[in-house]
C-alpha cells in the first residue's frame, strides 16, 4: 500500500515538472515582431501628426502676415495703394492692386517654407475707395 503511494506521488511529480508553464522560443519571436511592428507604426503616425501641426502652423502665420497687409492697406488713402512685395516673419508677401470704379482689388500672395516645400498662397479682398 505504501508502496503504491509512493509510486502515484512519484508520477505525479514528473508531470507536474515535466508539463512547465511558459512560452516557447517561437512564440517570443512572433509576440516582438508584432510589436515592433506596432511601435513602427505609431512613430509614423507621430512623425506624419507633427509635419501636419508645424504646416498648420506656418500657413496660419501666413494668413496673419496677409490680414496684416489688407489691414495696413485699409488704413491708407486710396491714392496711396500701390503693388509691392516685402518679407514679414520669414514669409515672403507680393501685393499687387488693381482699382476698379469703387474699391481696390488686393491679392496678397504668400511664399512660404512648409515642411521643406516652398509653398504659394493667395489671399484676395477688396478695398472700398
Amino acid at each position: 500500500m505504501v508502496g503504491r503511494l509512493l509510486r502515484r506521488v512519484r508520477r505525479a511529480l514528473r508531470r507536474i515538472g515535466s508539463s512547465r508553464g511558459g512560452f516557447t522560443v517561437i512564440e517570443v519571436i512572433i509576440a516582438v515582431m508584432i510589436f515592433t511592428v506596432g511601435l513602427l507604426a505609431m512613430a509614423g503616425t507621430a512623425s506624419l501628426i507633427m509635419m501636419t501641426i508645424t504646416g498648420s502652423k506656418t500657413r496660419s502665420v501666413a494668413a496673419t502676415v496677409a490680414e496684416s497687409r489688407f489691414d495696413r492697406m485699409r488704413a491708407q488713402s486710396c491714392a496711396a495703394h500701390t503693388s509691392g512685395s516685402a518679407v514679414t516673419r520669414g514669409i515672403r508677401e507680393d501685393w499687387s492692386v488693381k482699382a476698379l470704379a469703387r474699391a481696390d482689388d488686393v491679392t496678397v500672395v504668400v511664399t512660404m517654407l512648409s515642411n521643406h516645400r516652398v509653398r504659394t498662397q493667395a489671399f484676395r479682398s477688396y478695398i472700398p475707395c
